[in-house]
């Protein structure tokens, strides 16, 4: 049984065990490629010229949540702020 990897994109979509070409299976527009000699392929990697390589790393973004004593320190500046705009009768 062989394994074959769907392209799209340069990026592996899905992979495929069958004893039959995929391209005679499914629409002849997709791209199917024989990675039977490659079991390290997996879904997510990328197409180079020279074969296959894993998907580049992503990056991770820490968000910082603000406290609540934050919050309220922002909160009584913004207050200031509009007091100072604010026409005083």
């Amino acid at each position: 049984m062989k394994t074959y990897a769907r392209i799209s994109n340069n990026v592996v979509a899905e992979l495929l065990m069958t004893e039959m070409d995929p391209s005679d299976l499914f629409y002849p527009s997709l791209q199917w490629v024989d990675v039977t000699a490659q079991p390290s392929v997996q879904v997510g990697y990328v197409l180079v010229s020279d074969g296959f390589q894993p998907p580049p790393a992503v990056a991770t973004v820490v968000i910082a949540i603000p406290t609540l004593i934050q919050l309220q320190a922002e909160l009584a500046k913004l207050s200031a702020q509009i007091a100072a705009l604010t026409p005083h009768s």
